[in-house]
This record gives structure tokens, C-alpha cells and sequence, in this order.
């Protein structure tokens, strides 16, 4: 009898360490000091760490990249309008350009981006104090930059041969950095036209890649304007926590309520801030006399609860400076960049908000990360080190 309840006992702390070691195992590589609120709460525990991240490294790569003034030339681009110093740029002949039906095409046969490294974004990153990382998975031009099944027009037959995102999160995990899955506006639309074929692309990014530490979707004003093109948006966000129950979703400004987190472009407009660029002035107070109204409502519904990031770029843009300069999300090769003091200026405004700060860098048209970018960054790390981490005026109301 004394043998058999030995056994017995010896079984069940088998049993036990077994249980304890499959939930260590289990917790993402990035939640690994919140592991006992992670056993009680997966979702609870990253919105922790999101929280506690405070800065984060927003990534724009497409086709449009291989523009020399991104959005701007692209677009020109695609509508048959290049110049010939457009076209000289991005390698393509004239000829060649008014044959081809298919604009897109011919900017994705230079797709090559040879000096790509997610070792060097990864390692920026570590230098700057970021500890998470949004990156476009699908943008201007329509190239999926991941490995699919829904389209061959994606990055693996692209002359860089490249699975970006899954290359972006091998390095991801090796530096313990968090990786945002950005997807484009239109997979958050759930038309009997595109719901099947956006819970397809949610399912590859969220099965292929190991732990995602969220979904960051675009294109809240197709929201706004026609709500019901997005009826099983709801639907849609819980497919995210299904595959992924830790992982964190965002929609813009917010949409539904159930989001976990927002992340409007450039401003957190509830709240009053002293700005010393009159340019940046006007910008904000312009936005702000137009954020007094869905949003407003929004705020005051849920949003002033939840979880919130600013979403900023490194090059002055007309839609933060008040200047004629492109949109700065795509890399733009005549536009100023963000010193090290400027980005801790911005990284000051957003944690006075209680909000993260996600800062964009276009990459090159080859790849590469953009020398001032890497500069900027690398000094804003050692900004933080000297002058520590700016306080928060406004803290998230909690229910």
C-alpha cells in the first residue's frame, strides 16, 4: 500500500512540474518576466508588457519604397505620369514603362533589396530602447511581403527571394524584441468579397510565425465612412485571440470598443500640449478642432480606457509639421529627418500622454535603414540613458 501511494505521489508531481513546465514554455519569448501573470491571463499579461514597452520601431517597406519620393512619385507612378528622372531612379527605361498594363509590376521586378538585415533593424532597435516592433506585411504597390498562399505577387518570387516577415521575426526573437503584425486597410473589411480571403491572411501571419505579439490593423476612415462593409469586424478580431489569445489587436483610433489599444497618427488629441514649432502648432490644433466629434465620442465611450500609442514618423511631414513635404511614412529621399533630440522631443509628448511612442522609418530602396535614421536613434538610446525616461502627465483611466 505504502509502495502504491508512493508511486502515486511521485506521479502526480510528475504530473505537476510537467503542467508548470509546458506554461513556461508557452509564454512568448518577450513575456518572459510576466510569466505569473501570463498563467492567469494571457491578453492581461501583454497589455502589461505593452504598457511597459514605451517605445517601439514602425517599419514601412513596399514597392512605393523604390520611389525616390515615395507615396508622391509612386502614385505618380502608377497613374502613367513618371518623369524620366522618376524613371532613371527606380532603373526602369521609358519604353519599357508605357508598354507595361500593369504599373506594379515593373516596380516589383526591382524588388531585389539586397542590403535588407533584420539583424541591423533588430539591433537599432536595442540601441534606441525600443522593445517592439510594427512591420507592413502587405502596403503600397500590393506585394505580400510574406510567405502566402493567396497571391503569387509577394515577396519569395520578388527578385529578393526574401520571406520579409518571417526573416524579420527569426531576428526578432534572437534580439527579445516583440513583433506588431501591420496589415493594410482593406483586410479589415468583411464584405462577402474579402472576409474569407482576410481570414486567410490573419491565419498565415498568425500560424507561420511563432508568437506575434499583436495585429495592428489600417484604414479606420473605410470604417467611418461605410460601417457596413464591416460587419464581422468583431468577428474578425476574435479569430486574432483564437489563434493567439495573448495577442494584442489595434485599429486605428478604435472602431467597435473591443480593441486593446489606439494608435492615432502623430497626436494623442485629448489632451492639451505646448508645442515650441509653430508649424506643429497649427497642425495640432487643426486636427484637434476636427477631433471634436466621432472621436471625441469614441474617446469618451471606451477609448479613454484602453491601451494607447502615437504613431509618428522620422521625416517632418505635412500632416505633423504643417509643411509641403510628402506623407513621411515611405522612405523619401528629399526629406529632413528627426535628430536625436527631436525624437526624445516626440518620445517627451507621448509618454506625457501615457502613451507609447511608434516611430516610423521608411526603408531605402535597397533595403537598407537610412543612415540618418540610424544615427537619430542610436542617439536617442543615449539620451534616455543620460536623462532617463520622460514621466507621464496623463495616466489611462481604468474602470
Amino acid at each position: 500500500m505504502k509502495i502504491y501511494f508512493k508511486t502515486l505521489l511521485f506521479a502526480v508531481i510528475v504530473i505537476v512540474l510537467n503542467s508548470c513546465t509546458d506554461q513556461q514554455k508557452s509564454c512568448p519569448y518577450w513575456l518572459k518576466d510576466y510569466q505569473v501573470a501570463y498563467n492567469k491571463s494571457p491578453l492581461e499579461a501583454n497589455k502589461q508588457w505593452f504598457q511597459d514597452a514605451k517605445f517601439g520601431m514602425f517599419i514601412h517597406l513596399n514597392l512605393a519604397s523604390l520611389c525616390e519620393k515615395g507615396k508622391d512619385d509612386y502614385f505618380l507612378f502608377k497613374k502613367g505620369k513618371a518623369s524620366d528622372q522618376q524613371l532613371a531612379y527606380m532603373g526602369i527605361d521609358r519604353a519599357t514603362y508605357e508598354k507595361s498594363v500593369r504599373k506594379d509590376s515593373l516596380l516589383y521586378q526591382h524588388y531585389s533589396l539586397n542590403h535588407f538585415s533584420p539583424e541591423k533593424i533588430c539591433q537599432l532597435a536595442k540601441k534606441a530602447k525600443m522593445k517592439y516592433i510594427t512591420f507592413t506585411t502587405h502596403h503600397l504597390g500590393g506585394c505580400y511581403n510574406f510567405n502566402t498562399s493567396l497571391s503569387n505577387f509577394n515577396s519569395l518570387n520578388a527578385p529578393c527571394h526574401k520571406d520579409l516577415v518571417g526573416e524579420l521575426s527569426k531576428a526578432c526573437k534572437k534580439y527579445n524584441i516583440a513583433l506588431f503584425m501591420y496589415v493594410p486597410p482593406f483586410i479589415s473589411e468583411t464584405t462577402d468579397k474579402m472576409y474569407e480571403h482576410n481570414k486567410k491572411y490573419l491565419t498565415e501571419l498568425l500560424t507561420q510565425y511563432g508568437d506575434v505579439a499583436g495585429i495592428w490593423f489600417d484604414g479606420i476612415g473605410g470604417y467611418y465612412r461605410n460601417p457596413n462593409n464591416y460587419t464581422h469586424l468583431h468577428e474578425l478580431h476574435q479569430l486574432v485571440k483564437k489563434l493567439q489569445p495573448h495577442a494584442l489587436v489595434s485599429f486605428k483610433e478604435g472602431a467597435i470598443g473591443d480593441e486593446d489599444f489606439i494608435s492615432p497618427e502623430h497626436f494623442m488629441l485629448p489632451f492639451e500640449y505646448h508645442w515650441d514649432h509653430p508649424g506643429i502648432t497649427k497642425r495640432f490644433r487643426l486636427r484637434k478642432d476636427r477631433w471634436n466629434g466621432k472621436q471625441s465620442k469614441l474617446w469618451a465611450q471606451f477609448n479613454h480606457t484602453k491601451l494607447r500609442e502615437v504613431n509618428t514618423v522620422m521625416q517632418r511631414c505635412e500632416g505633423r509639421e504643417d509643411t509641403h513635404c510628402g506623407g513621411g511614412w515611405i522612405n523619401d529621399d528629399s526629406a529632413q529627418h528627426y535628430t536625436a533630440e527631436e525624437v526624445y522631443g516626440w518620445l517627451k509628448y507621448s509618454r506625457s500622454t501615457g502613451s507609447n511612442m511608434l516611430m516610423n522609418i521608411g526603408i531605402c530602396k535597397d533595403g537598407s535603414i537610412h543612415p540618418e535614421d540610424v544615427k537619430s536613434l542610436t542617439g536617442v538610446g543615449e539620451l534616455i540613458e543620460t536623462k532617463g525616461w520622460p514621466k507621464v502627465k496623463h495616466e489611462i483611466d481604468r474602470l
